[in-house]
């Protein structure tokens, strides 16, 4: 299960990295335009098939993380690492709610497609998420 727990932390990482450099050095506006534009572009060439396609990745977000979230709880024994962890759900939690009610409010017509996400959230998230995987890989590397 150790390594199965460092395979998806090390995607993670590898992931949200590139996200994580950018705000770190302060910077992260025009990397985030660039998402919303690219996500504004997959909109469009998606059309109605869009919404069951956002219902799929959200569902697939919620399963990979939870799969994360319990591996950690039964591989790693770090105490700080559980409370870490535990913290993580908890926003990951809240940060999965704000995504799927902006979608619902998206998808009913009530903002537009640049309003569908809360960067500061998303800033919040991702530093988080790449600071845990982190330390995940450096928990199994040298705990």
């Amino acid at each position: 299960m150790a390594l199965v727990l460092g395979i998806i932390a090390g995607c993670i990482l590898a992931i949200y990295s590139v996200y994580f450099v950018r705000i770190i050095k302060g910077s992260p506006q025009a990397f985030e335009a660039e998402l919303l534009k690219a996500f504004a572009a997959w909109a469009i060439s998606r059309g109605s098939a869009m919404r069951g396609q956002i219902r799929l990745m959200l569902l697939s977000s919620i399963v990979l993380e939870a799969v994360y979230f319990i591996l950690v709880f039964t591989v790693i024994s770090n105490p700080a690492m559980l409370i870490f962890t535990a913290f993580l759900v908890g926003v990951e939690v809240v940060h999965l709610w704000l995504v799927s009610s902006t979608f619902y409010q998206f998808f009913r017509g009530q903002i537009m497609i640049k309003q569908i996400f809360n960067w500061r959230m998303e800033r919040i998230s991702a530093v988080l998420f790449f600071t845990h995987c982190f330390l995940v890989l450096f928990s199994l590397i040298w705990g």
